[in-house]
C-alpha cells in the first residue's frame, strides 16, 4: 500500500509539472486534492485550472497535490474522506451527499430547471452562501461549483415514452437520481460512476443516468446504444475543502483560495456547456442513436416525479424551500 500512494503521488507530481501547474517544493502547507472523473474530462481539468490560477497566487507556501480517476477515494467513499480529513479537497458528487445534506437536492431536481442560464442565475444568488452554511454544519467547506453539465439517459434499448422504461434496470448515482428512475418505473439503483461501464457490459444493468461527457469519456457507446435527451436535469459538482484544515490554513491563503473560485467556477460552465454538445455528436460518430424527448412527453415525466419535489421539502425543510422560492425568482 505504501509503495502504491508513493507511485500515485509521483504520477500526480509529473502529471502537475506537465500541465504547467507550479509545485513548489518545500511547501509550507499540502493539499491533497482529490476527484473521480477521467483524466480528461473537463472536471479534472478544473481541479488543474484551479490549482494552476492557485499556485500562481501563494507561490511556495502551499503545494496542491491533484489525483484525479478515484485514485484516492471512490465518488462513494468522498463521503466519509472529506469530513474525516482524510483528503483535504475535493471535487465530488452532489447527489451523492444529498444524504448528509438534504439542500444539495435542489440544484437538480428534474425538470425543474427552464435552462441552463436559469440554473445559473439560481446558483449566483444567495444559493452558496446557504448551502455553505449547510456544508460547514458537516465538517466541509464549499469553495466553488464545479459544472458538470446536463444529465441524459444512455440505454441498450430505445426510449421514446415513459412506458419504455418500465420494469428495466437503471442505474442512478445518488439520492435524487434513484427516485427520479423510480417514478418513472423503472428499477433503479445506485452505483459509482467507475460501476457503470463493467455492470452494463455484464448485463447488471440496462441502462444508465449520466452526461454525455461520461457516455464518451468512460466508452459507454461500446455497451449502450441510445441516448434519450430531456435534459432531465443539470448538476454540478462542488468542490469542498475539509473545514478544520480550512480553518487551519492563514488567512491570505484562504482570500487566494476563495478569489480564484469564481474564476473556475465560471471557465466550468462554458466548458460544460461545450463538451456536453462535442460529446453528444462524438457519440453520434460512435453509433449512438440520439433521441429528444418531445415537450409533451416531457411533461408526462414531469408530472410523474412530482414527488421529489415533495420529498425535498421534507427532507431540507426551511432550506429547501428557500431555495426553491430562490430559484423560481431567478425564472
Amino acid at each position: 500500500m505504501g509503495r502504491l500512494r508513493l507511485f500515485i503521488g509521483i504520477i500526480g507530481f509529473v502529471a502537475c509539472l506537465g500541465l504547467g501547474i507550479g509545485v513548489s517544493e518545500g511547501a509550507e502547507i499540502v493539499l491533497r486534492y482529490a476527484g473521480n472523473m477521467p483524466i480528461q474530462h473537463h472536471i479534472t481539468e478544473g481541479q488543474e485550472l484551479y490549482t494552476k490560477l492557485l499556485m500562481e497566487k501563494v507561490k511556495a507556501k502551499v503545494k496542491v497535490e491533484i489525483y484525479p480517476a478515484g485514485q484516492l477515494y471512490s465518488d462513494k467513499d468522498m463521503m466519509t474522506a472529506l469530513p474525516s480529513g482524510a483528503v483535504d479537497m475535493g471535487v465530488v458528487t452532489n447527489d451523492m451527499w444529498t444524504g448528509l445534506v438534504p439542500g444539495l437536492m435542489g440544484l437538480q431536481l428534474p425538470l425543474f430547471y427552464d435552462d441552463r442560464p436559469h440554473w445559473w442565475r439560481t446558483m449566483d444568488g444567495e444559493v452558496g452562501k446557504i448551502l455553505d452554511k449547510e456544508l460547514q454544519k458537516v465538517g466541509v467547506k464549499l469553495l466553488h461549483f464545479m459544472d458538470y453539465g446536463a444529465i441524459e439517459i444512455a440505454t441498450k434499448f430505445p426510449i421514446r415514452k415513459l412506458e419504455d422504461l418500465k420494469g428495466k434496470k437503471m442505474r442512478g448515482f445518488g439520492e435524487t437520481t434513484v427516485k427520479y428512475l423510480g417514478l418513472l418505473g423503472s428499477s433503479p439503483t445506485f452505483m459509482g460512476g467507475g460501476e457503470m461501464y463493467m455492470a452494463l457490459q455484464k448485463g447488471v444493468i440496462d441502462g444508465t443516468l449520466s452526461g454525455t461527457t461520461s457516455f464518451y469519456d468512460r466508452k459507454i457507446y461500446e455497451v449502450t446504444k441510445y441516448v434519450t435527451i430531456g435534459p432531465h436535469m443539470f448538476t454540478t459538482y462542488p468542490v469542498l475543502v475539509n473545514l478544520k484544515k480550512w480553518n487551519q490554513l492563514a488567512p491570505d491563503i484562504q482570500q487566494a483560495m476563495l478569489e480564484v473560485a469564481p474564476q473556475v467556477q465560471e471557465w466550468a460552465r462554458k466548458e460544460a456547456e461545450k463538451k456536453d454538445l462535442e460529446c453528444l455528436e462524438l457519440l453520434k460518430q460512435k453509433g449512438m442513436e440520439i433521441y429528444a424527448l418531445p415537450p409533451d412527453e416531457k411533461k408526462r415525466w414531469r408530472d410523474a416525479s412530482r414527488e421529489i419535489m415533495e420529498m425535498y421539502y421534507k427532507r431540507a425543510g426551511d432550506v429547501g424551500r428557500k431555495l426553491v422560492t430562490l430559484a423560481e425568482g431567478a425564472r
